[in-house]
């Protein structure tokens, strides 16, 4: 599990009750209330043990992301990997804000994707994850040198002609 980049400045200003719409359903307290915990959740870095039923309730009916089972696979699915949040982060910033927010909470829904494209988050996560594959692939690279007693300026181990394709006939059915 990869650790999520923290942007404590994106959850201000808080969302306050006066810029949204009640639904039939849910006050505007209710809704500063959810929208300032997602914003919280997103702006600590998506940390997967943070991801709790209430969170899940919410965020798996905005944004497009009804299609998940239950809050462990998205949470699995999102918040696992670097991968995984640059994923939910652009679903955010392309997910079309639809509705009236007498009835959704596309107003809540607006102004979390602004917050999350002003913050350039995915760019970050998408240079976070070019680190981690380099660190990774450096880690790899001196693991296989002292493995093999080798050293990036010299080599004692002979270079080896590839082996040149089987040209076998195909056989035919026809």
């Amino acid at each position: 599990m990869t650790q999520g980049i923290s942007f404590l400045k994106m959850r201000l200003p808080l969302i306050e009750e006066a810029d949204l719409t009640a639904t039939q359903y849910d006050s505007a307290e209710e809704k500063a209330k959810l929208g300032n915990a997602i914003l919280g959740f997103i702006a600590k870095g998506m940390p997967h043990q943070s991801w709790n039923k209430r969170l899940y309730r919410r965020v798996s009916n905005m944004w497009g992301f009804i299609a998940h089972y239950n809050r462990e696979c998205f949470g699995a699915r999102y918040f696992n990997s670097t991968e995984g949040r640059i994923s939910f982060l652009e679903t955010i910033e392309r997910a079309g804000c639809h509705g009236s927010p007498r009835w959704t909470w596309c107003d809540v829904e607006a102004i979390i994707q602004r917050r999350v494209r002003d913050a350039r988050l995915s760019d970050a996560y998408r240079l976070q994850e070019r680190q981690d594959i380099e660190h990774h692939e450096r880690a790899q690279l001196a693991f296989l040198m002292a493995k093999y007693h080798t050293g990036p300026e010299t080599s004692s181990t002979p270079v080896i002609a590839q082996p040149q394709p089987c040209r076998s006939r195909q056989l035919s059915l026809i």
